[in-house]
């Protein structure tokens, strides 16, 4: 099964950020009941069991998030991914995903090298799409979005179909300080 771990979105959140990924022929927009920050994607895997073994080593508590920001990667010059940024809350997220991965990587899974960077996928720019993309980027106001507390994490199975992805949320972890 293809698995991911996640920090979902109440869907108040969800609704405020609504706006910005409104259908474009240009831009393939996350649609918006599967918008969620990516903390650690595992791929296709049937290790489920070491990766719920995993996540019930992470001990961090509930944090608050400010989604605010706005920019592509690689880069505004060649936007492929569209993402919303973290203001408050970069660091517990970070440290969150950072006690996940190598709880992961400490049970056999190989997960990408680079370090974390907190960012909200809400879109993927279609071929010959980037002036479009730099355009609906430049309509994300610069301020702060939304805000919510992170109360936990989410291990997330992905089955991809013709119209796009589907989610489920497998099992959900909460955020608790350590006792």
């Amino acid at each position: 099964m293809r698995l991911f771990f996640a920090l979902q979105l109440p869907d108040d959140v969800k609704e405020r950020l609504a706006p910005f990924v409104q259908p474009s022929p240009a831009i393939s927009f996350t649609r918006v009941e599967q918008l969620h920050f990516t903390l650690a994607f595992l791929g296709e895997t049937d290790k489920l069991d070491a990766a719920i073994a995993a996540a019930q080593t992470v001990q961090a508590p509930p944090f608050d998030v400010a989604i605010q920001g706005r920019g592509a990667f690689p880069g505004l010059g060649r936007p492929r991914v569209l993402w919303l940024g973290v203001s408050d809350g970069k660091e517990p997220l970070c440290a969150a995903a950072d006690k996940l991965c190598a709880a992961l990587r400490e049970r056999g899974f190989e997960l990408e090298d680079r370090p974390f960077k907190p960012h909200l996928t809400i879109g993927r720019t279609k071929p010959g799409g980037d002036k479009e993309a730099r355009r609906t980027l430049e309509k994300v106001p610069l301020g702060e979005l939304a805000r919510f507390t992170a109360r936990e994490i989410a291990l997330v199975q992905s089955v991809l179909g013709p119209k796009g992805a589907k989610h489920t949320v497998l099992r959900a972890f909460p955020l608790l300080a350590k006792t």
